[in-house]
């Protein structure tokens, strides 16, 4: 017997944290300290920072946690530069060793568009202009290559997906998504719903899932319907993962908006219901990962067959654009590629041998040592 897990090591579901909005941005600039609740990323790793912040009260406590940090890579048109210090992402060299820094530790980066919006001093929707908006298509779209482009060359890091800010965004730009070499897209905030799937509207770009807040486990100040959100959120988070869904929580990286009202959900806020949700998670076998991992995986999942040779030979084949990544179950320890001659062991998990550095080829599976 050889098949596919459907995630990685054959866990339950992938859990995911997205949080949106890094950049080297600071509130209230007259403040000479650093505080938490005013920086969305100027920071960087220092003292009083909003990272420091979360390292300090949830990644040290939970090194499982893989987050995926969607950034705006120009600066954010919609600060107030007149109360607050805004670069881009590239202007500052403190910010691009904390950058460096991130994808050193394992998180990856991803594309949160150039300028994130034009919006004014009230906060109005109606006066809300998506980015996408303020340029025709071309332009647009020569903006984000160069973004990409420059990104890869000072980082040496290839962005393969992003997360349009607010959520905001025309299906008549899904071809330029593709063209610029996205390989997965972020496009809705959907409340305990599973939707990621191979193609979005029919083109070849992964939509991955944004569907818990990190605010979900909040107090109120009516004790009662605290509760009941509690174990509403408790018994609707155990349904996704018994059904094997992705699991992939929403967060920002700063608390104050630049008219001074609070941004929910944020980190700042939000600490204590991350920490009860991750410590619940640490009791699930469940699988930490970054959306490209994630979006990988899934990818190889629906691109990978698998031929029953007969006489317990097997030929794994790749149909995917990706490099495949993927693990496969067998009730044999070793499996021998017939072609290249290597053999394969296998590790034990929930009394099966799980395999995750197969390639394509031709296997025949021995339960005992050559």
């Amino acid at each position: 017997m050889l098949k596919k897990a459907k995630w990685k090591d054959d866990c339950l579901s992938p859990i995911l944290l997205g949080i949106d909005d890094l950049c080297d941005g600071y509130f209230k600039k007259e403040h000479q300290k650093i505080f938490p609740f005013f920086d969305a990323g100027y920071g960087t790793t220092n003292d009083g920072s909003i990272f420091s912040y979360l390292n300090k009260n949830l990644l040290q406590k939970y090194p499982e946690i893989k987050i995926t940090f969607f950034l705006p890579f120009g600066k954010g048109a919609y600060w107030d530069k007149d109360k607050s210090i805004i670069n881009d992402i590239f202007e500052r060299v403190e910010f691009e060793e904390f950058l460096n820094f991130i994808l050193d530790c394992g998180y990856e980066i991803a594309y949160h568009g150039h300028d994130h919006g034009l919006i004014n001093s009230t906060l109005d929707p109606s006066t809300w202009c998506c980015e996408f908006d303020q340029y025709s298509k071309e332009e647009y779209f020569d903006i984000i290559k160069s973004d990409l482009a420059k990104f890869k060359d000072r980082f040496g890091y290839e962005v393969h997906g992003g997360r349009s800010p607010g959520y905001k965004f025309k299906d008549d730009l899904i071809d330029g998504l593709c063209e610029c070499g996205f390989k997965w897209w972020s496009f809705y905030y959907r409340s305990f719903i599973n939707n990621i799937s191979l193609k979005y509207n029919g083109y070849n770009i992964i939509e991955m899932p944004s569907n818990l807040s990190g605010d979900m486990f909040n107090y109120s100040k009516n004790p009662v319907k605290s509760a009941a959100k509690y174990f509403l959120n408790l018994y609707r988070l155990e349904h996704m993962i018994k059904c094997g869904q992705a699991v992939s929580i929403a967060e920002h990286f700063f608390r104050t908006r630049f008219d001074g009202k609070i941004q929910m959900p944020n980190i700042y806020n939000d600490i204590n219901s991350l920490d009860f949700l991750f410590g619940y998670l640490r009791n699930k076998y469940v699988w930490y990962a970054t959306f490209s991992e994630c979006a990988n995986y899934y990818e190889s999942y629906n691109n990978t067959d698998i031929l029953d040779m007969g006489d317990g030979v097997f030929e794994i084949k790749y149909k995917g654009s990706w490099k495949m990544f993927l693990t496969f179950i067998s009730d044999h320890r070793y499996l021998q590629n017939i072609q290249t001659k290597e053999i394969y062991e296998g590790f034990m998990k929930n009394n099966r041998w799980l395999f995750n550095n197969l390639v394509e080829g031709t296997y025949r599976g021995h339960k005992d040592v050559f």
